[in-house]
């Protein structure tokens, strides 16, 4: 069950957003917490300072979509919010009342594509902006304009008073801005989509894709606090790591020594090798010779070296390997389909 807290508003402040806050908090307009506010100066400005500054101080500032908006959609978007709001508080049909809901939501969820730099970048934005900012505006000021009365019970064409009128207008435009949001975020998703698609296929089929992550997060975990030639040879490793497993996996079962072997370096001999040496201090571990005069560092190069130079041996062997089976399986296709071309083309004698 969710819980209301009470956070300043950064969007609906005058000063500090604790009226606002009040009204996100209680659920009501934040004109009236003002009023009461205001009116309450005269009765006790002392206490109504006091307490005002204290929710300014224990009441958090509630984070908003609207933080990193330019001033001035800022303030065009907090004219809507106080146009919607008066429209609702007026409007007697709930169907209306629930579309200009929608379209705000939809308008709020669009504000940092509707910004100046957005739409010049992307004209056929200009549209949805001036739907948004200047005719709806505009359809809801002239609504509110008009008495109530005559607004909810005066029919201005046929039966439909203003305000049918005026929910018609709404129903389109929400419509509108419904299919604009449906094609902008779509055209988003599937991108975003096929991205993942390639990222799943790219590693789905690669069975060396658990080695492959492993080492990439020891790189990360490691840049910046190894020296460039250890740096460098952590990247030889990973590479005849992935090299010498794409081929082991492929071609022995799971018993295999050298597919062991290989396995316990990319999980075990490696990252445990960087942790103790990233584990010393780095001035005792650069500078202060341990065992027959070589510091840790000179140490840690060697076991790198030892584990470079014993992945380059297997990686190289099992490309010869390969490479022999082609150069027999070439003899093979010439003896077959070149020498003995008479042959198997018919032409020899029976």
């Amino acid at each position: 069950m969710n819980k209301r807290k009470f956070e300043r508003d950064p969007d609906d402040k005058i000063i500090s957003g604790v009226c606002g806050g009040l009204a996100r908090y209680f659920g009501i307009s934040s004109r009236l917490i003002r009023f009461l506010f205001f009116i309450s100066v005269f009765f006790s400005f002392s206490l109504t300072f006091w307490v005002y500054i204290l929710f300014w101080l224990i009441a958090p500032m509630r984070r908003s979509t609207r933080e990193k908006l330019s001033r001035d959609m800022r303030k065009k978007a907090r004219n809507l919010d106080k146009l919607v709001e008066d429209t609702c508080a007026r409007s007697k049909l709930p169907e209306l009342t629930s579309r200009l809901n929608n379209i705000h939501d939809i308008i709020e969820s669009l504000l940092p594509e509707l910004e100046s730099r957005s739409i010049s970048r992307e004209p056929g934005l200009l549209p949805v902006f001036e739907a948004a900012f200047v005719h709806l505006p505009e359809l809801l000021e002239n609504f509110l304009r008009l008495p109530a009365n005559y607004a909810q019970g005066q029919a201005i064409t046929g039966i439909k008073t203003a305000q049918d009128h005026l929910s018609d207008e709404l129903q389109q435009l929400e419509r509108t801005l419904v299919n604009v949001t449906k094609g902008r975020y779509g055209q988003k998703f599937a991108k975003s989509a096929d991205a993942l698609d390639g990222f799943s296929t790219r590693y789905e089929d690669d069975p060396t894709t658990p080695f492959r992550l492993k080492l990439e997060s020891l790189q990360s975990r490691v840049a910046g606090r190894l020296d460039a030639e250890a740096t460098a040879k952590i990247e030889n490793i990973k590479n005849s790591l992935l090299a010498a497993l794409g081929r082991l996996m492929q071609t022995v079962d799971g018993a295999d020594v050298n597919l062991y072997n290989v396995r316990q370096i990319a999980l075990e001999y490696l990252p445990n090798t960087v942790d103790k040496y990233l584990a010393l201090p780095q001035g005792l571990a650069d500078n202060e010779p341990l065992s027959q005069g070589k510091t840790a560092q000179a140490a840690f190069h060697e076991q790198l070296n030892v584990l470079d130079g014993a992945l380059t041996r297997m990686v190289t062997s099992l490309y010869q390997e390969d490479a022999q089976g082609l150069f027999v399986h070439g003899h093979f296709l010439r003896d077959k389909f070149i020498d003995g071309q008479l042959e198997w083309m018919g032409d020899g004698k029976p």
